[in-house]
């Protein structure tokens, strides 16, 4: 499974085979250094420091379902809505409905808020 995604500042590439990896290219980079870019996931990102202690080391589904149940929790002790709130949830859909209506027409289509 992969996701691409497109835009006027450049494009993203996950594989969901590489969990610890993004390939990111940028339309603002030099002609000379224009071009996907991997980026390793490690201690310095969200939730690194459990998780990838190690610069491009893999996690598992496992892993990610804790990292959710973390963010769950945390946000019910701290008496905060959980950032997986009903609009959040609509709002991916119109992103999947988009990318369903797109490959249908073979056109872009624009999602707005």
């Amino acid at each position: 499974m992969t996701v691409e995604l497109h835009g006027t500042l450049g494009s993203l590439y996950f594989n969901y085979e590489r969990l610890n990896e993004l390939q990111v290219c940028l339309a603002g980079d030099p002609d000379d250094r224009r071009g996907f870019k991997t980026i390793y996931t490690g201690p310095a990102h969200f939730h690194g420091e459990v998780t990838w202690n190690i610069p491009g080391m893999n996690i598992g589904y496992g892993e990610l379902k804790s990292i959710e149940s973390y963010e769950f929790i945390k946000a019910v002790v701290e008496g905060r809505q959980p950032s997986t709130s009903f609009a959040e949830g609509y709002r991916v859909e119109r992103v999947c409905d988009a990318v369903k209506r797109s490959a249908e027409t073979g056109r872009w289509v624009t999602v707005n808020d």
